[in-house]
């Protein structure tokens, strides 16, 4: 391993990109292993504690898995931390020793390491300041697993090799702060990227053509039934027959065989539908769309290839499936008021709750992702806050009322905050990069490649996928004031829309099981 001192900066191409980037600061924290095996840990210790506490195994079980899921998510917080500044950088937490330096007095080397009795090498970077203080990172290669051995720093101090998903964008705003180009072929020094494929302009709604006059009824009807029948191709049979029989058995039991099987059937088609609402945003916005899966008790869910390349964006493909299925409960609505026919009160009743459950402000929800727009329009910090909040809201709740679909969303959610937590980061280490137009896909896979995997490994493309979404997170284009009022009228109007349906709904004998849940 060697290190080396900085050479005479080169001289800037664009001085104002530079001190545009120097007002960012960016938070980079090891990559986060282990997810699944440790909540499997908390799921299988929690029943085991139920079981020895006489309290239902599948209640403790979700509690157990909600408690690893916290835990991950502390441990991450609380762990070591790279801070990046347009100053300098600084390594604090985790144990190691406080590193602190500006950028033209860092010192930059590169070595590999060879776990016990392993074969292969993992390459590693390491930085460190003018004391000697020294901190190792590598994004850790699949092909050379068990831990690594301590590495020795400037200071003779040995180190331990960090795990860091993002090394290669670290390195990248070292390499244009410090500057460091000489690390980078000549080939590629000079290399202005050409923009990136699937990565779309657009901030919103795209509106749709129309080669003639308006669009009208019966073309509207024509869009809409197209769009419901692409849908329905890209929908897997086996899990929305599964899902059925599940809904169908779920009711039967209070209503026996023939209503059950209605109000499961109901119960799915109101699901496809409000997944259809989602899936049309997506494509209107130019987003492509993997396909649609129902998953038995749990719901369904629509899949995109893309990432928001906007927070109004999001907002509108979040809102766009409560909205689509509160426009199809309207219609056993009216269907009651013309027959007072007590099961059609029924299956608007539980279509209304469906709608307003996923407007709950807990992420994974429709209303979640919402509340999570909302917030990232206005920093990072808020938005990490309050979708915490929201979080720690689905636990609470989930364990006063006993709602265990609460516990699996925030299991669920936590997952999903720790990796935009993560893309953001790594957004914001992008944002300081002085000359961002000078770094491409190439520039990037190489730099992977002195403190990661090879190039052409196995993992690679997933790297790159992920890439293109820390990019899109580093563009993503917030509400404006506006938006935000509009939107937040929108998201409060459709909530009390549907409460007020479940509220009127409520008086027919057999339309009061959804209200009762919430209350």
């Amino acid at each position: 391993m060697r290190l080396s001192a900085s050479p005479p900066p080169a001289p800037l191409r664009d001085p104002e990109a530079r001190a545009r980037a120097a007002a960012h600061r960016a938070t980079l924290r090891p990559a986060v292993r282990g997810i699944f095996p440790a909540l499997l840990l908390g799921a299988v210790g929690g029943a085991v504690l139920g079981g020895l506490g006489q309290v239902p195994p599948a209640v403790t079980a979700l509690l157990g898995a909600v408690a690893a899921a916290v835990a991950l998510g502390v441990a991450h917080a609380t762990g070591v931390r790279v801070v990046l500044t347009g100053e300098g950088l600084g390594v604090r937490g985790g144990g190691l020793p406080a590193l602190s330096a500006r950028w033209e007095e860092l010192r930059v080397g590169f070595g590999a390491a060879v776990p016990p009795g392993g074969r292969l090498a993992q390459r590693y970077a390491i930085l460190a300041d003018a004391r000697g203080r020294s901190f190792a990172f590598a994004e850790r290669s699949v092909e050379v697993p068990g831990p690594l051995p301590l590495v020795r720093g400037l200071d003779g101090e040995e180190v331990p090799v960090v795990d860091l998903r993002d090394a290669a964008i670290l390195l990248g705003v070292v390499i244009q702060r410090v500057p460091r180009w000489d690390y980078l072929p000549p080939e590629l020094q000079a290399l202005a990227p050409a923009p990136e494929e699937g990565v779309r302009p657009e901030a919103g709604p795209r509106p749709a053509a129309r080669p003639g006059g308006r669009l009208g009824v019966v073309g509207l009807l024509a869009k809409l039934g197209g769009t419901l029948a692409k849908v329905a191709k890209t929908a897997k049979v086996g899990w929305a027959l599964a899902s059925l029989a599940g809904y169908s058995l779920l009711f039967s039991g209070e209503f026996g065989w023939l209503r059950g099987l209605i109000l499961g059937a109901a119960l799915l088609l109101q699901l496809f539908v409000h997944e259809c609402g989602h899936v049309h945003a997506m494509r209107r916005t130019g987003m492509k769309v993997r396909g649609m899966y129902f998953i038995p008790f749990l719901g369904a869910v629509a899949v995109s290839e893309s990432v928001f390349t906007s927070r109004r964006q999001q907002a509108y493909v979040a809102l766009n499936g409560p909205l689509w299925g509160t426009a199809f409960t309207l219609v056993p609505v009216a269907l009651y008021l013309w027959t007072h026919h007590p099961l059609l009160a029924m299956v608007a009743s539980w279509g209304a709750f469906i709608n307003f459950f996923n407007l709950l402000p807990i992420i994974p929800l429709d209303g979640g992702r919402v509340l999570h727009a909302f917030a990232f329009s206005f920093s990072s910090a808020l938005g990490v806050a309050l979708c915490a909040a929201g979080l720690a809201g689905a636990v609470a709740l989930g364990a006063a009322r006993g709602h265990g679909l609460l516990w699996l969303v925030a299991v669920l959610g936590t997952m999903e905050l720790l990796s935009e937590s993560s893309a953001r980061a790594g957004g914001g280490a992008l944002r300081l990069l002085p000359e961002p137009e000078r770094f491409g896909l190439p520039h990037f896979r190489h730099l992977r490649a002195l403190a990661g995997p090879p190039l052409s490994s196995p993992t690679e493309p997933y790297f790159l996928r992920n890439l293109q979404r820390v990019q899109q997170a580093a563009r993503a284009v917030p509400l404006t004031p506006r938006e935000l009022a509009l939107w937040g009228l929108a998201y409060a109007g459709l909530a009390a829309c549907l409460f007020a349906m479940m509220e009127l709904l409520a008086r027919v004998p057999g339309g009061g099981g959804p209200l009762q849940l919430l209350g």
